[in-house]
């Protein structure tokens, strides 16, 4: 036990010292003349209180009194005795949900472990005390805020669900930091094995930060490379496997095409930060490899990998442009797209000997050039590889009629206001299929080495982006300039939110069999609850796609507990059960009462 102010401890001996004072004291009496002193017993304690300077006589009254005093002057010294727990008197729990913490060199699991340290600071918190919890999961969010009721916050917490994802560990300690960085004594508290990405930008405030790290061992390996390829002798299949560990490591790799097992190889003996490979023939008509290792490792979600081998399921896209953030976000809904800009197109993707490096070139504004890309999309500006041959500019042109094509579905002409038009006329190549009264307005071409379309205006020459259809419209453009569909068959990032064209309600189902309703938001839908690796499908419009979602990352697979992390310059150490202090006044006060009231009992009976 301790004191917060053990100075206030020298007023016992003034104030014992006027107590006794008060039992010694001579009593002024006057002098009163009576008729017989038989009459009056005699009263032994008036005689000695009138004698000064008398020895105390032990009185029950006096020794209840000064522990009365005692029991005062300790309660306001603010007595404190120290506790072993996790939770203080303002505590935010941040609990990691990231892939790594699905591991199981902790029974049943780390993530299991560090619900357990949250549920035991729950039930050993005071009343008094307010607790909240945080996911640090692929998207951060307060699981429970701050509150003094332990049923609502063990609900919240038994609800929390593992990720097979990479967890924004940094981003979900300064959501905790804005919560409780103002309040003095505040505590914030990381449940995780440390395996993250060094935090920055963190300023804690007032607030006490307690690292308690879960993970004993680093044993585990992942699938880190699959990918089919086209070679002189045939299509090829490769797939790497790693070990993050600090043991020799090996397993047993099956290898799927289009479901049905194509070869099952055991690998040798993995040195610790090792890679081994190996690369065998692939059906040449398989669309879907997926890569599954049996090993007695400690993380499973990493054991999993997915190769499309549809060329359309990715798609490298080069937008040259001035500046179009409209175009851009349109482009980037795509999950297939990965996307580059440019105010030029690069000489090496120019027409000429060799291959490009993209699928599909967009001209915005730009005049169009020949590339050697198999798709390209230019919005206003035509070149001479243009299907279609330059007039004059026409203002505000009506819209007249559209054809009933895939690049126009679901996307609305009529209503898009353009303010400036250029008139062209197709070549013999190009097919107009939306036509007002400047002109042709959308014209395509195709043949067997390129696909092309053209559009009469320039995107910022209009409310076009601003229309539900206009990321609809570059999802179908995509399709038409590739040749393949959206969304047959995706391979995502787990955890990582995508977005696809689609105007209408969507059924997920997830490798468990749950199934989420996900309504779009505009033209658009968002998809967030890829959070677990494997096999999805998503139902909309009576139209299902296979979404497969994948861990690829080295931070997540490399699952060694990190005994210290570093928080925004500063070292925090590994601690396993921090200690708090508790007052112990109250108890004190009380008993101050209760001793009081037998001495106020004890005189009145005397009396």
């Amino acid at each position: 036990m301790t004191l917060q102010n053990p100075a206030i401890l020298m007023w016992l001996i003034p104030l014992a010292g006027i107590i006794l004072l008060l039992y010694i004291l001579k009593m002024k009496r006057r002098d009163l003349r009576v008729p017989a002193t038989f009459l009056w017993p005699e009263r032994v304690e008036e005689i000695r209180a009138n004698a000064l300077f008398q020895k105390l006589r032990p009185s029950w009254l006096l020794f209840l009194q000064l522990l009365a005093l005692l029991l005062v002057v300790v309660a306001l010294a603010k007595p404190q005795t120290s506790q072993k727990g996790l939770a203080g008197d303002v505590t935010v729990f941040v609990i990691d949900t990231s892939a790594s913490m699905s591991a199981t060199d902790v029974r049943p699991s780390r993530f299991d472990e560090a619900k357990r340290l949250t549920l035991e600071g729950i039930h050993s918190a005071k009343p008094t005390d307010r607790i909240a919890i945080i996911e640090a999961g692929p998207t951060p969010r307060v699981v429970s805020p701050l509150s003094s009721d332990p049923a609502t916050e063990a609900a919240a917490l038994d609800a929390l669900q593992p990720t097979d994802a990479e967890g924004e560990v940094g981003e979900a300690m300064r959501l905790a930091a804005a919560l409780v960085g103002g309040i003095d004594g505040a505590r914030i508290v990381l449940l995780s094995d440390g395996d993250f990405d060094r935090i920055t930008n963190f300023s804690r405030g007032k607030a006490a930060i307690v690292y308690r790290p879960i993970g004993e061992k680093d044993d585990n390996l992942s699938v880190s490379a699959l990918g089919a390829t086209e070679t002189p002798t045939g299509r090829q299949l490769f797939c790497g496997i790693k070990n993050h560990g600090s043991h020799p490591m090996g397993g047993t790799l099956n290898l799927y095409a289009d479901g049905k097992i194509i070869d099952s190889i055991v690998t040798p003996s993995i040195a610790p930060n090792s890679q081994w490979g190996r690369t065998i023939a692939a059906p040449a008509g398989a669309r879907l490899f997926e890569a599954k290792l049996d090993a007695a490792d400690f993380l499973k979600s990493d054991n999993y990998a997915v190769a499309v081998a549809d060329p359309n399921a990715s798609l490298h896209v080069l937008l040259v442009t001035k500046g179009n953030l409209f175009l851009e976000r349109a482009l980037a809904l795509d999950p297939r797209v990965t996307l580059d800009k440019a105010t030029d197109v690069p000489s090496t993707e120019l027409a000429g000997p060799g291959s490009g490096s993209y699928d599909v070139v967009v001209f915005d504004g730009i005049s169009e050039q020949s590339v050697k890309a198999r798709g390209v999309l230019t919005f206003g500006a035509p070149g001479p590889p243009s299907p279609v041959t330059a007039g004059s500019i026409a203002s505000k042109p009506k819209f007249i009629s559209a054809e009933k094509k895939p690049i126009l579905d679901s996307v609305d002409l009529q209503s898009v206001f353009i303010d400036k038009q250029m008139s062209v006329k197709p070549k013999t190549s190009g097919e107009a299929i939306a036509q007002t009264s400047a002109g042709p307005l959308i014209v395509t071409s195709q043949d067997q080495a390129k696909r092309q379309v053209f559009v009469a205006f320039e995107p910022l020459e209009s409310d076009f982006p601003l229309q539900v259809g206009f990321p609809i419209f570059i999802a179908n453009a995509l399709d038409f300039l590739t040749g393949g569909t959206t969304g047959n068959t995706l391979a995502v990032k787990v955890g990582q939110p995508f977005t696809l064209p689609i105007t209408s309600e969507a059924r997920l189902t997830s490798p468990d069999g749950d199934t989420t309703v996900i309504k779009p938001t505009g033209s658009a839908l968002t998809i967030r609850e890829a959070r677990r690796v494997g096999e999805y499908s998503l139902t909309s419009g009576g139209k299902t796609q296979k979404i497969y979602a994948t861990l690829r990352s080295d931070r997540a697979s490399t699952i060694g507990p990190e005994k210290n992390i570093d928080l925004g310059g500063g070292v925090v150490k590994a601690s396993q059960s921090p200690t708090r202090f508790a007052d112990c006044w109250r108890p004190l006060a009380l008993l101050t009462l209760l001793v009081l009231a037998f001495e106020w009992m004890l005189f009145a009976r005397k009396s």
